[in-house]
C-alpha cells in the first residue's frame, strides 16, 4: 500500500504576498533600462569637450597637467553632487518624500568620490578609481530605484553620463587632453 503524502498549503497573509511581489519586481531579470543612445552619446561628447576646455584653462593658469585633470574631475563631481542636493532640497520642500529618498540614495552612491579627489590632487589612478567606483554604485542603486520607484528619475542617467564622460576624460593620454 503506497503512502500518500499530503502537503499542507497555507495561504500567505496580505503583507507576505505584497512582500513577495515586491521581491519579484526587484529581481535583476525583470529590469530593462530604456535610454536613448544618440542623446546620451551627444551629451557625453559635449561633456568631454567641456572637460577639455576647462583642462586647458586650468593649464593656462599654470597648474600642472595631472593636477589640472584631477581638478576637472573634482569640479565635475561637485556639480553632480550639487545637482542632486538641490533636487533633494526641492523635493523635501515640496513634500515629495519618495523622490527625496531616491535622491538621497543617489547622493550616498557618489559620496565615495569626494575624498579621494580632494586628498590626491594629481593622482590620476586614484581619481579614475574613485569616479569608476562612484559610477558603479550609482548605476547599481539607480537600477534598484528604477525597479522600486515606478515614476523614475532622470537624475541617475544624467549623472551616469557625466561620470562616464569623466572616466573617458581621465583615461585620455596626456597629449590628447592638453
Amino acid at each position: 500500500m503506497p503512502a500518500h503524502i499530503r502537503s499542507l498549503h497555507t495561504a500567505l497573509t496580505a503583507e507576505a504576498e505584497a512582500a513577495r511581489r515586491r521581491a519579484m519586481l526587484v529581481h535583476p531579470s525583470n529590469f530593462k533600462r530604456i535610454q536613448s543612445g544618440s542623446d546620451a552619446a551627444m551629451k557625453a561628447q559635449e561633456l568631454i569637450t567641456r572637460f577639455d576646455c576647462l583642462h586647458k584653462e586650468l593649464m593656462g593658469q599654470g597648474i600642472p597637467d595631472n593636477e589640472a585633470r584631477t581638478e576637472v574631475a573634482r569640479i565635475a563631481a561637485r556639480e553632480v553632487w550639487d545637482g542632486f542636493a538641490s533636487q533633494l532640497r526641492q523635493h523635501r520642500t515640496d513634500g515629495h518624500q519618495m523622490d527625496a529618498s531616491v535622491l538621497a540614495v543617489a547622493l550616498g552612491s557618489i559620496q565615495c568620490m569626494a575624498l579621494p579627489l580632494a586628498r590626491h590632487p594629481g593622482d590620476l589612478v586614484s581619481a579614475s578609481s574613485a569616479v569608476s567606483k562612484a559610477r558603479q554604485r550609482l548605476r547599481f542603486n539607480g537600477g534598484l530605484m528604477d525597479r522600486l520607484h515606478t515614476q523614475g528619475n532622470p537624475a541617475f542617467s544624467d549623472a551616469d553620463i557625466t561620470l562616464q564622460s569623466l572616466e573617458v576624460f581621465l583615461a585620455q593620454p596626456t597629449s590628447q587632453a592638453a
